[in-house]
């Protein structure tokens, strides 16, 4: 799953554009600039003309047209940078792997049509897509480079599977919850003569009222679920057998119906993944951070303020709280000829990429190491 790495740009560089200094360096018409990469404002104003086109978008994203200016301005930043860091890895994609990886989301989606109304109530216009798709792919594809001599050891296998382990070991269970021991050891005695009788017995004496229509049943669940007591009968006892317990809220007549345990051998292809997602996360936001740093971004304070911690464009707040950045600034419609979201003469949107990225599925193993 992709998703956009969080940027770091030098601190004092934030503390420039919050005091609403360290402009001058940024070109009349300039919404940001990376590097030497200036983002202009008629480019910012139409990618959210875009993205705001879609009726949908328009309602949820245009009640906060400032904030949502902010958001796309973000986007390109966090490209140019990707693209930088990319350039400097050697790291290229051509237009089959971006096809592809579009061919996935609208099989997936069941039309081109689908993906493109999911993408545009995020403010991603269907002209933007393939920019966005491409991005997707570039990511990837860093990710892929900076980890390809990555190993997951026998002790991050392990760790991952204690941090798991509610998920790996699981018990099913019912109860009857009544408020004295008398009457929970008499129901006990009835369900240990006749099993069939529990959940007519739920339905009649239990005070839990979410679940004694169905039984009593609790469901499927792993350790940290329920409160201590509860949970030490549950992963103590035997599948099929019966106990009483005492909580806080009542006596519990109940039965463990089974339990599922997945081996940490079971357990490690999955693991694995795990790993190898996270040392691409971690590998990829770091260097990605360290280009940001290197290449230093600024943000004309019409527009907001680069979060260096966090990879985003934020409101300016003047010294009595009031938030100063432009709502719309250079509104209008993009110069003639002005190339959508990610294609030439200029790139736009990294993060918050619309939903269809988090369902590609990962690298296939052997290019993760």
């Amino acid at each position: 799953m992709i998703r956009s790495s969080r940027l770091a740009a030098a601190t004092a560089l934030a503390v420039l554009l919050l005091s609403g200094c360290g402009s001058a360096s940024l070109r009349p018409g300039a919404a940001a600039v990376v590097g030497e990469e200036r983002i202009p404002a008629d480019r910012l104003t139409a990618v959210v003309e875009r993205g705001l086109s879609d009726p949908q978008a328009a309602e949820a994203l245009g009640q906060d047209r400032a904030a949502f200016q902010r958001q796309t301005l973000g986007r390109l930043i966090n490209r140019e940078v990707l693209q930088a860091a990319a350039e400097r890895e050697g790291v290229t994609v051509d237009q089959g792997d971006v096809d592809a990886l579009l061919q996935q989301a609208i099989s997936a989606a069941g039309s081109r049509e689908a993906v493109e109304a999911q993408v545009a109530q995020n403010g991603i216009s269907k002209q933007d897509l393939p920019g966005v798709v491409r991005d997707a792919v570039l990511e990837q594809a860093l990710a892929d480079e900076l980890t390809k001599d990555e190993q997951v050891t026998d002790e991050q296998l392990q760790e991952q599977y204690a941090q798991g382990l509610a998920q790996y070991d699981q018990v099913r269970s019912r109860h009857i919850l009544v408020a004295d021991e008398a009457q929970a050891r008499a129901i006990l005695a009835q369900v240990q003569a006749d099993p069939s009788r529990f959940a007519a017995l739920a339905a009649e004496f239990s005070t839990d009222e979410s679940n004694k229509d169905r039984g009593g049943d609790l469901g499927t669940a792993g350790r940290g679920q329920f409160v201590d007591e509860f949970e030490a009968l549950l992963f103590s006892a035997k599948p099929g057998s019966y106990g009483v317990v005492q909580t806080e809220f009542g006596w519990h007549v109940v039965n463990v119906i089974e339990r599922r345990t997945t081996s940490l051998a079971e357990a490690t292809p999955e693991l694995r993944r795990g790993v190898l997602q996270e040392q691409r996360a971690s590998a990829t936001g770091a260097r990605l951070r360290e280009v940001a740093d290197d290449l230093g971004v600024k943000v004309n304070p019409r527009f907001g303020r680069w979060d260096a911690e966090t990879g985003t464009v934020e409101a300016v707040e003047d010294p009595n709280g009031v938030t100063t950045s432009a709502p719309d600034a250079d509104a209008g419609e993009a110069p003639e000829g002005q190339a959508p979201e990610g294609q030439a003469p200029g790139g736009e949107g990294q993060q918050e990429q619309p939903p269809l990225i988090d369902e590609v599925p990962e690298p296939v193993p052997s290019a993760e190491g």
